[in-house]
């Protein structure tokens, strides 16, 4: 095994969902510029005495039980967040952040697997040449592109060239909730905003620390007439100039596309300093987790190479949706996932979501 420490410092919010929402009075509650996530079974135990039917005939929330000096007792909440939810009703929802057993947050390797895969595929694809045709792409939304994955990394999952990379998941903050705040989010595009999320984010310049292996025992001459690995070695070789090359192309892109899009200066202006920094050549950038978008997570340009095919994906996989969806030909995607501030009631661009730095270091 060809072992590495893995370290990556977040750069912009990160969110990366456990499938939970959080209700509001049920599962978190605000106070001043925070949001308390509740330890439910230790208010109930405690407040007991006080699950009475309301006159409505329905029961107090786990917020209406809390009491002033309550907010000084540490066993009724789990964590605290700095921002709270642009709506203060109640049963209003929040995505929540995965995190271990511990309530600390953590990013699994999976996760940065995929996004390595991603990179991996997209700058792999001219050295395969995979042909890309209508049955390449499958009819099938969940496994769309499965025939191409195939073709580039091998047939099937004992055969794929991602055997011999394993990444493992990666900790960071040792103490309930930290490192993540409570991130107002929303969909923009050139013309308009959707509607609000909520959602827990890794918040900037926190770190996480994992290790990165490459199984060498793969590429040995007994495993190759087996595995036909042999030829795509050096994809694990170079794999952060790929995924640096990858997500500079990106970071290119979407600058320019913010550049046109109105109230987004602060965004365009984050993605040019990304594209001018030195990081060095045991490092790369890396987007990874909610809102990545569709060019993040898949094979990007080269299916945008056949107009015609891909105006056909767009129909077939119904893409175009909605009031700003693209005309035919029109440029994909029409629209971003973004960080908001909020001052005074009104939301502006802040950020991206899912930037990070992803350094290697050999230990053995």
């Amino acid at each position: 095994m060809t072992v590495y420490q893995t370290t990556l410092r977040v750069l912009s919010p990160i969110h990366i969902g456990d499938g939970d929402e959080l209700r509001q009075d049920f599962d978190f509650v605000t106070r001043g510029n925070q949001t308390w996530r509740l330890n439910e079974d230790a208010i109930l135990r405690a407040k007991e005495s006080l699950l009475h039917p309301k006159p409505n005939g329905t029961y107090p929330t786990l917020g209406e039980l809390l009491r002033e000096e309550d907010y000084q007792n540490d066993q009724f909440f789990r964590y605290r967040l700095r921002g709270t939810p642009r709506s203060a009703k109640v049963d209003a929802r929040v995505r929540s952040f995965i995190k271990d057993i511990h309530d600390c947050p953590y990013i699994p390797g999976s996760s940065l697997k995929g996004a390595l895969r991603t990179a991996l595929a997209w700058t792999g694809w001219d050295e395969v040449q995979p042909q890309l045709d209508r049955n390449a792409i499958g009819r099938s939304k969940s496994w769309a592109g499965q025939p191409l994955e195939h073709k580039l990394f091998g047939p099937n999952p004992n055969h794929d060239l991602l055997r011999a990379l394993q990444v493992g998941d990666l900790s960071g903050p040792s103490a309930p909730g930290e490192g993540l705040v409570l991130v107002n989010a929303q969909v923009v595009t050139r013309r308009e905003s959707g509607s609000p999320v909520e959602l827990e984010a890794l918040a900037g310049e926190t770190s996480f620390h994992g290790r990165l292996a490459i199984d060498e025992t793969l590429f040995t001459s007994w495993a190759e007439s087996e595995l036909h690995f042999g030829s795509r070695r050096h994809w694990l070789e170079e794999l952060l100039p790929r995924l640096q090359r990858h997500s500079l192309a990106r970071i290119r892109q979407l600058a320019e596309w913010f550049e046109q899009t109105e109230g987004c200066e602060r965004l365009a202006s984050f993605y040019r300093r990304l594209e001018a920094a030195n990081i060095g050549k045991s490092a790369a950038l890396v987007q990874l987790g909610w809102g990545a978008g569709w060019d993040g997570k898949t094979f990007w340009t080269h299916l945008q190479r056949d107009a015609r095919l891909f105006s056909q994906l767009l129909e077939d996989f119904r893409m175009r949706r909605g009031r700003g969806s693209p005309r035919p030909g029109a440029p994909f995607p029409t629209s971003r996932r973004v960080a908001m501030v909020v001052k005074e009631h009104v939301a502006r661009p802040a950020a991206p979501f899912g930037w990070a730095l992803l350094e290697l270091a050999p230990i053995s």
